[in-house]
Order: C-alpha cells, then sequence, then structure tokens
C-alpha cells in the first residue's frame, strides 16, 4: 500500500464537476484508489463517496492505493490533482 499526502487547489473544491472529471480518471486507473479528508475515506471512482467528502479549496487530502500498480496510480492521480479545474 502506498499513501501520498496532497493540498486540493482547485478553487471550487471537489464539488460535482470536478468530482465526475475525477471519476473518470479514476477508473482508468490500474488499481483502486481511495481519497481521505477528515477522516472519511472515499473511493475515487465513486462520485457519490467523493461528493460525501466536502473537500474544499485548500483541504489536505490522503491518496491511497493497493495492489498491482499502486505507486503509479497515486502519482497519476496526484498530477491529475494538482490540475483539476471545476
Amino acid at each position: 500500500m502506498i499513501e501520498r499526502q496532497v493540498v486540493l487547489k482547485n478553487k471550487t473544491g471537489l464539488h460535482a464537476r470536478p468530482a465526475s472529471k475525477l471519476v473518470a480518471f479514476a477508473k482508468e486507473l490500474p488499481c483502486k484508489v481511495y481519497i481521505e479528508h477528515n477522516g472519511k475515506k472515499a473511493a475515487a471512482d465513486s462520485i457519490l463517496q467523493l461528493l460525501a467528502l466536502g473537500a474544499g479549496e485548500g483541504s489536505v487530502l490522503m491518496l491511497s492505493a493497493d495492489g498491482p500498480g499502486d505507486k503509479h496510480s497515486v502519482e497519476k492521480l496526484d498530477s491529475f490533482l494538482q490540475i483539476l479545474e471545476g
């Protein structure tokens, strides 16, 4: 299992539009990835779970993945979140 802490830079936070982009991206990764915020953990390929996180701009997120390709998946997700726009 690999984990990485990131700060959400999207000015509008993780609301419906950026969350749907994130879900589509996460479904293409080689393993299941998760995002944790304030003690809540969400599968990155579940829009309802992502929206329930309530992550706004500046939120500290913990990315994690386990399984084949976990390091690659977390790195790709981190890069995607850095450029995610709403």
